[in-house]
């Protein structure tokens, strides 16, 4: 029996690639019928939202986890970026769905970034990233790395085990093979 979870993860996918997608592409997805999308969350405005809630709680999940580790700033900022990383449909779905819709979202967005920032000073203040890159700049790179590593992998361009060790890498070393400045 598909769980309304199975669906709702159904409904990211599809949304994430294809926001103009249809409940019965999501339930084609899902392994399910439209009916049964439709019985169980109503319209496709209804649907997203859910979802939307939904991986805002993934997010929290995963910045929770890092912060209730003994780690470093830097090793939790790690933790983070596999996390949002495992979660890059979630990411790219919420990008293109939730993130211009001034919803009750936007507001714990807005809370999860900072606690992202507060980790990158404590990792500046640590020497572990550099002191002259604006720390809300570096923190808002990892809802990017996640929504590349989405696009990335669905286009083939990134093979699922490389995503972690690129998205680290360039975080920490950027693209460039010299130092220009």
């Amino acid at each position: 029996m598909i769980t309304d979870k199975q669906i709702i993860e159904a409904a990211i996918l599809v949304y994430a690639h294809k926001p103009d997608a249809t409940m019965t592409e999501v339930a084609k997805e899902a392994g399910v019928t439209r009916i049964t999308v439709n019985r169980k969350f109503g319209t496709k405005k209804d649907l997203l939202e859910i979802a939307s809630t939904y991986c805002i709680d993934r997010f929290d999940e995963v910045l929770r986890n890092a912060q209730n580790t003994d780690y470093s700033a830097l090793e939790k900022i790690f933790l983070i970026l596999k996390g949002f990383s495992q979660l890059r449909n979630h990411y790219f779905f919420w990008m293109r769905t939730s993130i211009d819709n001034k919803s009750k979202h936007q507001e714990v967005f807005m809370r999860q970034l900072e606690m992202v920032e507060q980790l990158v000073i404590a990792a500046q203040q640590a020497g572990d990233i550099r002191t002259d890159l604006p720390s809300g700049w570096v923190a808002s790179l990892f809802d990017y790395m996640a929504v590349t590593a989405s696009a990335s992998t669905y286009r083939g361009v990134v093979a699922e085990r490389d995503i972690y060790k690129i998205s680290w890498e360039t975080l920490l070393n950027g693209i460039s093979p010299k130092k220009f400045f």
